[in-house]
């Protein structure tokens, strides 16, 4: 006989898996946490949140191609380094066609993060 599991349960469930989360990472710059949406790249939807107790959940639809990460992310300087869950640093090369996540490195313009799609100087904007 299958086991129902309350939505209490899965609730409690979820919330833990965020705060298991939320421990792994360090608190971010709280001026730039946000919900920034991609602008300025042709066919590519794509949003990223940016949680001021460090973690992110990114997400990106190209084509048929769609990608998503969660982790940790940290301000270097003039970027902002989107660091995927069991990696210890964010790819410099990902670019819409990869398949998966690898992590973004974006410069901080403003209110702005810019995209340098790996170094092509094709660029995109994530705009709040």
């Amino acid at each position: 006989m299958p086991r129902i599991v309350s939505t209490t349960a899965l609730s409690a469930l979820s919330l833990a898996a965020g705060l298991a989360t939320a421990k792994a990472c360090s608190p971010g710059d709280a001026k730039l946490a946000g919900h920034y949406y991609l602008n300025g790249v042709m066919e590519v939807g794509s949003e990223l949140l940016l949680r001021p107790n460090g973690s992110f959940e990114f997400m990106l639809a190209y084509g048929a191609n769609d990608q998503y990460g969660k982790g940790c992310w940290v301000k270097r300087g003039s970027t902002v380094e989107v660091i995927p869950a069991g990696r210890s640093a964010a790819s410099r090369r990902h670019t819409p066609d990869d398949r998966g996540f690898g992590g973004l490195v974006l410069t901080v313009s403003g209110r702005s993060l810019v995209w340098d799609i790996a170094g092509s100087g094709h660029k995109g904007r994530y705009e709040k």
